[in-house]
């Protein structure tokens, strides 16, 4: 895992210091590794996958639910990242799936730099909004900048904020980049945020306008998110 976080964060400073809106093919797939790893061992995942399969019913002890997590981040990331440079590794050996999706020709790949800055950030970093295709019957539009009712077969467009000043736009369509702002990227952070959001001390002062909207941000969050936490009980809410 360190080394995964190694290369992204030695990207993300070539990102900062060469302030071009195109993301290069190795800094792509750096930074699809880093959100796959992000993606899999998050606590709102682990609470989601200990649901689906029941470990209650089975009285596992914290350290071994913590070691079969572990396997599956290893299974689905750490072991296919190791095998992609193998030329005798099987292609399903090499694969996860939203690496899959997020390299694919059909997603384009923009650096988002507001001048006067302004984003904030949350413990989901992988914040997917907006749909493509048939929308899941029975599901309010507004859901899906939540994150809810799409997967990585659908969503419209993944925003990455990475610190106050750059975020990533990976989308489908390649002119998502140009339609976007610092308040809608901030929208989708809030609303695809599970424990936490944050920014920097100074934020409220020198961002007045961001900082009025982010209350009701929040508190469509703490209403939505409860039709689809699955009785998730995050360690913080603001």
């Amino acid at each position: 895992m360190g080394d995964i976080e190694g290369q992204a964060a030695t990207v993300v400073k070539e990102l900062v210091q060469r302030r071009e809106r195109a993301v290069s093919e190795h800094a792509r797939e750096a930074l699809a590794w880093l959100l796959a790893l992000q993606w899999q061992r998050s606590r709102f995942l682990r609470h989601v996958v200990n649901q689906s399969v029941g470990v209650d019913d089975y009285d596992l002890s914290e350290e071994e639910i913590q070691s079969s997590m572990m396997g599956l981040i290893a299974r689905s990331v750490i072991w296919p990242w190791q095998a992609r440079n193998d030329e005798d590794a099987h292609y399903k050996d090499q694969w996860n799936h939203l690496v899959s999706v997020l390299l694919s020709s059909g997603m384009y790949w923009a650096c988002y730099r507001p001048r006067g800055g302004g984003l904030i950030v949350s413990d989901n970093p992988l914040c997917m909004s907006g749909i493509v295709g048939t929308p899941p019957p029975g599901i309010r539009t507004g859901f899906f900048d939540h994150g809810v009712g799409i997967d990585f077969t659908n969503f419209r467009r993944i925003t990455v904020p990475l610190g106050s000043r750059l975020a990533l736009i990976i989308s489908r369509d390649p002119d998502e980049v140009s339609r976007l702002d610092v308040a809608a990227i901030n929208r989708f952070t809030v609303f695809n945020s599970r424990e936490f959001v944050a920014h920097s001390p100074q934020w409220r002062q020198t961002h007045p306008k961001l900082a009025r909207e982010l209350p009701d941000l929040l508190e469509r969050q703490q209403l939505v998110a409860p039709a689809f936490l699955q009785g998730y009980k995050p360690g913080s809410t603001a």
